[in-house]
């Protein structure tokens, strides 16, 4: 498989759905609103008409994947630790390596360490740089911060009503009366929302009063030859790549997708045990930051749904910005309209309407690429398949 020569991938967009049937993976503590306050709840929130959804907070399932990650590739972990105390003697302040170049989960995870007095002392801001001959001075301490290049959303039930459950339990005393404890749990499927900045991993801006890379670490890295100068702004700071950026680019992005297909974890599941491997995955690369696989599913009593219109909408509105095949992973026996989905499988090619306004539509599916216009091509196989297959893609 090869991706779009004439269109450079910079990001990977994609979304799946967590197969959660009696599902515990992640607690908002005992629900004080009940008369026994020994029930342990999900994390939830109210919907526009009032119906109360369960959620798995970001946090929560990038841990997962984090973790994962690191199981899977044997890289070294970038282990969170105390970094400062408070006058208690409790720690108020944590952090991983914050090493990026030898730490692949810094890179594509991030990390931010606040410190006290960073900032600027007078000066200028990096707006009025090129304007004035005065010295940019960010401060004596700058901000450490390295945004995520890999965004994700919660991951959300697409079932609203109908999906709780409680699983009632004692522990028995060898004296006295057995101790209620109560578990609210959920059966529904979980949809998670990615975008992957694939351009950003390896590439590390030392600009103005924030720093993606301690200042120190870089000089050891430009001495050691693992990182090298691509911008340089004077007084305003530096943009850094690893020197062999492209490839450590590449082989990143690919274990963290095969790590997606294959992700274990969540709360609970020594009670509960839930397979949380994605049970459909959909993967793309495109021009562009774009989240674009959004709100692709609902629910059904005999199973979720694809909602193949408006997957044909985003097709037909981001064709120019689609560099690979759309890659969509099923697991057999899982979508109410299966059949439908792997009808997918071909070539696609976006007709404009001059005579319609203009109105673009999507003709297809077609065995061969149309040379001209827009084509993009759809590929049903396995969530582990997708994996693999968006790997082979990546420049």
């Amino acid at each position: 498989m090869n991706s779009d020569n004439n269109k450079k991938l910079t990001h990977v967009a994609g979304t799946f759905l967590i197969q959660a049937d009696g599902a515990f993976l992640n607690g908002a503590g005992i629900d004080r609103n009940r008369e026994d306050k020994n029930t342990s709840i999900p994390k939830s929130y109210r919907d526009g008409v009032g119906n109360r959804v369960p959620y798995v907070s970001a946090q929560a399932w990038r841990r997962w994947l984090r973790n994962t990650f690191i199981e899977e590739t044997g890289w070294p972990a970038s282990e969170l630790r105390a970094i400062d105390l408070s006058k208690k003697g409790t720690t108020n302040k944590i952090a991983g390596e914050l090493n990026p170049v030898e730490f692949p989960e810094d890179d594509i995870f991030g990390y931010m360490w606040a410190t006290k007095g960073q900032g600027r002392e007078g000066g200028l801001t990096t707006d009025d740089v090129d304007k004035s001959d005065e010295e940019f001075n960010p401060g004596r301490v700058k901000a450490l911060m390295r945004s995520s290049p890999f965004v994700t959303s919660l991951l959300v039930s697409i079932r609203r009503k109908g999906w709780e459950g409680v699983d009632k339990g004692f522990v028995h005393l060898k004296e006295g009366t057995p101790l209620p404890y109560n578990t609210e749990f959920f059966n529904t499927h979980l949809q998670g929302v990615f975008c992957l900045d694939y351009s950003r991993l390896g590439v590390f801006w030392n600009l103005g009063d924030r720093i993606e890379i301690d200042e120190e670490k870089a000089a050891n890295f430009l001495s050691q030859g693992k990182i090298r100068v691509i911008r340089d702004e004077g007084k305003l700071g530096k943009v850094y790549e690893m020197t062999d950026a492209a490839e450590r680019r590449k082989e990143r992005a690919a274990a963290l997708f095969r790590s997606l297909a294959i992700l274990r974890g969540g709360a609970k599941q020594a009670q509960f045990g839930t397979d949380i491997a994605p049970k459909i995955l959909v993967l793309a690369g495109l021009t562009c930051g774009n989240p674009i696989f959004n709100h692709l599913f609902k629910d059904d009593n005999d199973g979720p749904v694809f909602k193949i219109e408006t997957f044909k909408e985003v097709i037909m509105d981001y064709a120019d910005r689609i560099t690979t095949p759309i890659l969509i992973g099923i697991r057999s026996g899982y979508l109410k309209n299966e059949a439908d989905v792997r009808s997918l499988n071909g070539w696609y090619q976006v007709v404009v309407d001059s005579s319609d306004l203009n109105i673009a539509k999507l003709d297809g599916p077609f065995q061969e690429k149309n040379k001209e216009g827009h084509s993009i091509e759809i590929k049903v196989v396995t969530p582990i398949e997708v994996a693999r297959g968006i790997g082979e893609l990546l420049l």
